[in-house]
């Protein structure tokens, strides 16, 4: 009698358990296929969302120094191009396109910069008030970019991470979907910082060879 009661016992425990394995396949039937996603992509979302409005306020920033630059050198539609622009990343209501254009512009925007300073020509007085006007914010911007070189390349790797992490190829698509501008800034962001960088040297070295003050910008970590 004692070992049907035991045997009955068993019985009822594995079917429990096994009902409850199932439950929990049914429900989230990736687990089954090796991956949770939508825990993976709800922690990298977040990383990625935090990633991109330091982005937007850092780039900011950049093409608001920029658009101060391309006034100097007389290009006054590429200076409300770039004005534009940094509006819509100051907003806090940046759309993904208005990023990966933003980042694309300013990327654009540095080499043609940089080829006009590196040509040492002479300013009119105009021109130097505006160059006067633009060493300081675009120091602070290029120093406030270079920050997040760490992050960019932080959430680069959790988001490869994320996606080697599921097996399921529409929940592999879905997420890249859902990362694609962060992988977007992961690619391209890091090579702008660098050339930020190595442009707001040669604006400083430019300066002081136009007999600018440029002590307030030199005191700033490049």
């Amino acid at each position: 009698m004692n070992i049907k009661i035991n045997l009955l016992s068993i019985f009822i425990i594995v079917g429990f358990t096994f009902s409850n394995i199932s439950e929990a396949q049914f429900k989230n039937p990736l687990s089954a296929l090796g991956g949770d996603s939508e825990s993976s992509g709800g922690d990298i979302s977040a990383i990625q969302d935090k990633l991109l409005s330091d982005l937007t306020d850092a780039l900011g920033d950049v093409l608001a120094a920029q658009a101060i630059i391309a006034e100097a050198q007389g290009n006054k539609e590429q200076a409300a191009a770039l004005s534009n622009a940094s509006d819509k990343m100051k907003g806090g209501e940046a759309s993904n396109e208005d990023i990966q254009g933003g980042l694309t512009l300013s990327s654009d925007t540095v080499a043609a910069q940089q080829e006009i300073i590196n040509q040492g020509d002479s300013m009119s007085a105009e021109s130097k008030a505006l160059y006067a006007k633009a060493l300081l914010p675009y120091a602070k911007s290029v120093a406030k970019t270079a920050k997040l070189s760490g992050p960019i390349k932080d959430f680069t790797n959790e988001a490869q991470n994320s996606l080697k992490s599921i097996r399921n190829p529409m929940e592999i698509r879905k997420l890249k979907k859902t990362l694609d501008v962060g992988l977007f800034v992961g690619k391209n962001a890091p090579k702008l910082i660098v050339n930020l960088g190595k442009s707001s040297k040669d604006l400083i070295t430019f300066a002081k060879k136009n007999d600018l003050d440029t002590s307030a910008a030199d005191d700033i970590e490049l």
